[in-house]
């Protein structure tokens, strides 16, 4: 198995886990096709392995996936993880139990990021807070002490003023300005029901507070995780996680809990922290599994052109018949 991605020639990270290739952290595989990829960590292109590698590795990371947690899933794709990998099973996935510590990474890169705020001026409190004690007999100590919340203040600022980027940034119908919408400007919009959309959120004008645009597809969700993530900067601990995840398992998974909060048609910031924190997860992952299957369906493309020109070998011709015998996870369509 090469080591660089074939499209962007970026390092393929991680050992391949349960695959054995020997690259790869996020792993894709077709049971009834017979294919196996390593997607690449810089740009996401899926890279198809080699014949001759991948027929008798597939079966392993099957059976590793049928231990796995499903993080999220569509009719065809379904993303699973298994130790510290990301299995990417294509055709429709057997139901696997939803777990709280799935959004685990989520949370730990978000307190990463909020440190690298906090620290800094916490460091700084210490010192100072020597000093003042020692020169003022500690009446400013109070004072210093606090600043650490200046750094969670600074924080909550850079996440707020974040600008979401839109496709296509719509005008706002009352004063007449192109919505340049920030992270902070989305608290007061609205996921409402469409009938020609998987997700649809009404947002107001920065300038003049008038809601000014209904956004579908990317710009959707674009809108929502980032607004949703400066909504919940504030607090987002293991506990709250826990309870969120609650949330989305007793809706009936990510859409559901989508379709139920566009049915009330409540502002972002109107909902309960743990609602919130919720529907960040389900959008989250939401957008995640779509992509995943548009990136499959363009290496199905090329899977076909490879396997087409490549395979004339009667034993791999044999391999796959038996895969296709076994039935089960077979894609529809």
């Amino acid at each position: 198995m090469y080591t660089t991605c074939a499209f962007c020639n970026a390092k393929l990270d991680g050992d391949g886990g349960p695959s054995g290739l020997g690259v790869g952290r996020r792993i894709a595989f077709d049971e009834f096709k017979g294919r196996l990829w390593v997607i690449c960590p810089k740009c996401a292109r899926w890279n198809l392995t080699p014949l001759d590698d991948r027929l008798e590795r597939i079966e392993t990371v099957a059976r590793a996936a049928r231990e796995a947690k499903l993080l999220a899933a569509t009719e065809q794709v379904a993303l699973l993880r298994w130790q510290v990998y990301d299995l990417v099973r294509v055709g429709k996935p057997p139901r696997i139990e939803l777990a709280p510590w799935r959004y685990g990474e989520r949370l730990k890169a978000r307190q990463q990021e909020r440190l690298k705020y906090v620290i800094p001026l916490t460091v700084a409190a210490v010192g100072l807070g020597i000093a003042a004690n020692v020169a003022a007999g500690g009446s400013l100590g109070v004072f210093v002490w606090n600043l650490h919340r200046l750094g969670e203040g600074l924080y909550i600022t850079v996440v707020g003023n974040r600008k979401v980027n839109l496709a296509e940034p719509p005008i706002c119908p009352s004063c007449g300005t192109l919505l340049e919408l920030r992270a902070k400007h989305v608290q007061h919009a609205r996921v409402v029901p469409d009938a020609h959309a998987d997700i649809a959120v009404i947002v107001s004008c920065p300038r003049c507070r008038q809601e000014a645009a209904q956004l579908t597809g990317s710009d959707a969700h674009a809108v929502l995780r980032q607004g949703l993530s400066y909504l919940n900067a504030r607090r987002a601990g293991r506990r709250r996680a826990e309870e969120a995840a609650q949330v989305v398992d007793h809706a009936g998974g990510p859409d559901r809990l989508i379709r139920d909060v566009a049915r009330r048609e409540l502002t972002l910031r109107s909902l309960r922290p743990e609602r919130r924190l919720a529907l960040e997860m389900a959008v989250d992952e939401q957008a995640e599994v779509q992509e995943l299957e548009h990136e499959w369906r363009d290496a199905e493309e090329l899977a076909d052109i490879a396997d087409g020109t490549l395979s004339s070998n009667a034993e791999i011709e044999e391999e796959l018949r038996r895969l296709k015998g076994r039935g089960g996870n077979q894609p529809d369509g």
